[in-house]
């Protein structure tokens, strides 16, 4: 499969991204957690490759460097909100050790799609793909 050759390039970032079945995994554990151009450019890579047909469901774990100001949050949750829409994913996982991914579940609104937090990587794979 052919992807968009506009996507950002994950190893020009604090972030990285791989396929595991049908599931997009966004890992952003090397992001500090500023709305800066790493999370501007992990936002335009969802949106466009969540999108294609390969991908049912997504999951972004984050680190326990990350550290999520209020500005932060709140851009996530309205690009994040608009870019599940785009994206048409049945399920959008968030994935942290501490809050962080309750902070940004509870920010997420996407009609359609379930959104869920975990504390362990495997259980929201499994929980994505089934």
């Amino acid at each position: 499969m052919v992807h968009n050759a506009h996507l950002p390039d994950p190893a020009d970032y604090e972030w990285e991204f791989e396929t595991v079945s049908d599931v997009g995994v966004w890992n952003l554990r090397g992001w500090q957690g500023f709305a800066d151009e790493d999370l501007e450019a992990v936002s335009r890579h969802y949106r466009e490759r969540a999108s294609e047909d390969d991908i049912t469901a997504s999951i972004a774990i984050f680190g326990s460097e990350t550290n999520l100001p209020k500005e932060t949050q709140e851009y996530m949750g309205d690009e994040w909100s608009a870019n599940g829409e785009y994206a048409g994913v049945d399920k959008i996982g968030f994935v942290s050790e501490g809050i962080t991914a309750l902070a940004v579940k509870s920010q997420v609104e996407v009609p359609g799609a379930d959104v869920e937090k975990f504390k362990d990587v495997d259980a929201a794979i499994e929980w994505a793909r089934n």
